[in-house]
């Protein structure tokens, strides 16, 4: 679930509109593990930043501060800025995107009202994973920025918002429950809020004496070579583990 959660992070960073003005966008996260945190994403034609906090108390370090900006004029690249170091790494995007093979089943559940929006209530079933979203169309340009969430697999793709609108659960997510193992636990997305918002270019520039500090490349799920799959997490040494488990801590600990 923590890889889930920061390559959702990182999937919402290349989010980039082509309307005038921007959004400010928040959502609350919540674990059945008892991971508790929150996501801010502002963007606009000129790019996007997304921040993410979360309290992971099993996590060293006690949770995950991640915060990242994608340019529209750079879009291969997205930086990861440390704000305590005042450094950032670049991440290079990979160009080819896999072909969706999954089998997407939407079943609609009904019609819901969540935080005020109107909407339906639909569970998600592909391969052996499930979720339940609850979509609206009460946003004002929904169909933008549903689309400008097709950038991981994880959170949207074109297969599976086409099977929403056939079943017609179509709309930008108002809330999302990703089931997971019972290792992983469940995790809750609800949106708090969502305001227009005026920004310039320089907004999305990397922050006045930042210094660089290496690179990485993302993988196809949106997330960085450096993070690790629960089962290879699993194979490791408890040698292995720990090591990783202090790696994690330098990159994604509370910063």
């Amino acid at each position: 679930m923590i890889k889930y959660i920061l390559t959702t992070s990182i999937a919402f960073t290349t989010m980039v509109l082509n309307a005038q003005n921007g959004a400010a966008i928040e959502y609350k996260m919540t674990t059945s593990k008892n991971a508790t945190g929150t996501m801010k994403i502002n963007y606009s034609e000129f790019g996007s930043i997304s921040e993410l906090n979360m309290i992971i108390p099993q996590m060293p370090g006690g949770g995950i501060i991640t915060k990242y900006i994608s340019q529209k004029n750079n879009p291969d690249i997205i930086y990861a800025i440390n704000d305590k170091s005042k450094t950032y790494k670049e991440i290079k995007k990979q160009t080819t995107e896999a072909e969706d093979t999954k089998t997407y089943t939407v079943k609609k559940l009904g019609e819901e009202t969540v935080n005020g929006y109107k909407c339906a209530h639909a569970m998600v079933t592909e391969g052996a994973q499930t979720s339940e979203v609850w979509n609206t169309k009460d946003i004002k340009e929904y169909e933008k920025y549903t689309e400008a969430l097709i950038t991981n697999k994880n959170i949207s793709t074109t297969k599976r918002n086409k099977a929403l609108k056939d079943a017609g659960c179509e709309g930008f997510f108002v809330k999302m429950i990703k089931k997971g193992s019972e290792r992983e636990g469940d995790m809750t997305m609800e949106l708090v809020k969502i305001d227009k918002k005026t920004f310039t270019k320089t907004d999305f520039d990397i922050p006045v004496g930042y210094t660089k500090n290496g690179e990485s490349t993302a993988n196809p799920s949106g997330g960085t070579a450096e993070i690790k799959t629960q089962q290879e997490i699993m194979k490791m040494t408890p040698e292995e583990r720990a090591q990783y488990i202090e790696e994690m801590k330098k990159k994604y600990g509370k910063q």
